[in-house]
């Protein structure tokens, strides 16, 4: 596996509609209807600066954009991980990986102490990945949040 062609960076306006693109084909493949202007707000806006924002990343193949992921705070001390999205076609190169390794790092910057997300069974790669870097399972998600499970990370403080 080729991890070292992707690169991850921060997200701007102009990738906006490249990440929509990749995220809300996969939404429908699982027969999920995105909602850019409601449940999922922060991929309709992406690389827009809202409230809450602590990190729009995307990586990168070759400078085209091939997923994404999205950190929003919470609380004072816990984040909330969306937009996670690799596009099917480059599964494999270890994007998603990258990906989770610096939203973490980013939120373990910022001092939060953990990271909750919500997802569907559907998603059963995505979950295999977060149960690798230590998500556990937490309470489903109200009926409302359009997701049937979410997931907790806790951060590692490092001692200095």
């Amino acid at each position: 596996m080729k991890t070292n062609e992707i690169t991850i960076r921060d997200g701007t306006p102009s990738d906006g509609e490249s990440v929509r693109s990749i995220a809300f084909a996969v939404m429908k493949s699982f027969e999920l209807e995105p909602n850019p202007d409601g449940i999922d707000f922060e991929l309709g806006h992406f690389g827009e600066n809202h409230s809450g924002i602590l990190a729009q990343l995307v990586a990168c193949k070759k400078e085209v954009v091939i997923g994404s992921v999205i950190l929003v705070k919470k609380s004072t001390m816990v984040g909330k991980l969306t937009g996670f999205y690799v596009d099917p076609k480059s599964r494999g190169l270890g994007a998603g990986k990258k990906l989770l390794v610096e939203v973490i790092n980013r939120a373990k910057n910022t001092g939060l102490s953990g990271i909750y997300l919500e997802t569907w069974d559907k998603m059963e790669q995505a979950v295999r990945l977060y149960k690798k870097f230590g998500w556990e399972r937490a309470s489903d998600p109200p009926i409302k949040s359009g997701a049937q499970r979410s997931y907790y990370l806790e951060i590692e403080k490092d001692n200095k």
